[in-house]
């Protein structure tokens, strides 16, 4: 039996805005794949930035501040830096919705993250979140983000500001991906929030990608995927980019080990 690593000779298309692709690309390499890409979010300043300093300026007057993602951390770091503010200095704790964007925190902010939910995602963080009421939490988020996760920590009686941290936008750029699907030489699709999804039926209007399988990393994301009509989904346990390449690998491991005989 010859040893083939899982993705060999796929070739994966890579969705995530460009300063984010380049650890999913690498993971896809691992595997044995080929990753292609194809931006389809990118991330924009908001078109107003005096809320977000309005916020910033009043930290201290916040009990925790919410970071559910890395372009999150990114965003209050620039505005934090712009403005000569350390979050140590307000007392503010922080709460991250996973691992990596706990990561991202500690090294654009330097600050210990007080909670990470032992299941990722934005959802979970505010089900999980230790409230002493009243609670006031400062939530930045992207112009897109859903309302839900406000909402259920307002049922759980927290007090709530959220604020417009950065605004996702369309991209450019990359391979010509109707043009590879049409001859059939993309083999899936890999998405990393609702957004792309949404993102690339914008780009890509090609019935035929609705036909490819499509790795999606969290609850939300393969959600959205399903509302736009693709149907083969994989959705990894974890919503982690190392969960999701793996399983993705394992969506072909039947058909693989056949082959290596």
């Amino acid at each position: 039996m010859k040893n083939v690593k899982p993705l060999a000779g796929k070739r994966i298309a890579v969705t995530r805005a460009r300063h984010q692709a380049p650890a999913l690309e690498a993971l896809i390499r691992d595997f044995g794949g080929a990753p292609v890409a194809y931006p389809c979010i990118d991330i924009a300043p908001p078109t107003d930035r005096r809320p977000l300093e309005d916020c910033l300026r009043r930290l201290g007057q916040f009990d925790w501040l919410l970071l559910t993602s890395s372009n999150t951390v990114s965003a209050i770091a620039n505005g934090l830096s712009a403005l000569g503010i350390r979050p140590a200095d307000s007392g503010i704790r922080l709460a991250a919705a996973g691992p990596a964007t706990a990561a991202a925190a500690r090294k654009q902010l330097a600050q210990r993250v007080q909670h990470v939910p032992a299941e990722f995602g934005a959802a979970q963080l505010a089900r999980s979140l230790p409230l002493r009421v009243p609670c006031r939490i400062l939530l930045p988020q992207s112009d897109l983000a859903s309302a839900s996760t406000a909402a259920l920590l307002r049922a759980r009686g927290a007090l709530v500001t959220t604020v417009v941290a950065y605004r996702t936008v369309l991209a450019a750029g990359g391979a010509d991906l109707p043009a590879m699907i049409s001859r059939r030489e993309l083999d899936a699709l890999t998405f990393t929030s609702p957004s792309a999804v949404s993102f690339f039926r914008r780009r890509c209007l090609s019935s035929a990608a609705l036909l490819l399988p499509a790795a999606c990393i969290g609850s939300s994301t393969s959600a959205a995927a399903r509302e736009h009509g693709f149907g083969r989904l994989i959705k990894p346990e974890k919503p982690t980019l190392s969960d999701m390449i793996a399983a993705l690998a394992a969506y072909w491991a039947p058909a693989s080990a056949a082959d290596q005989f």
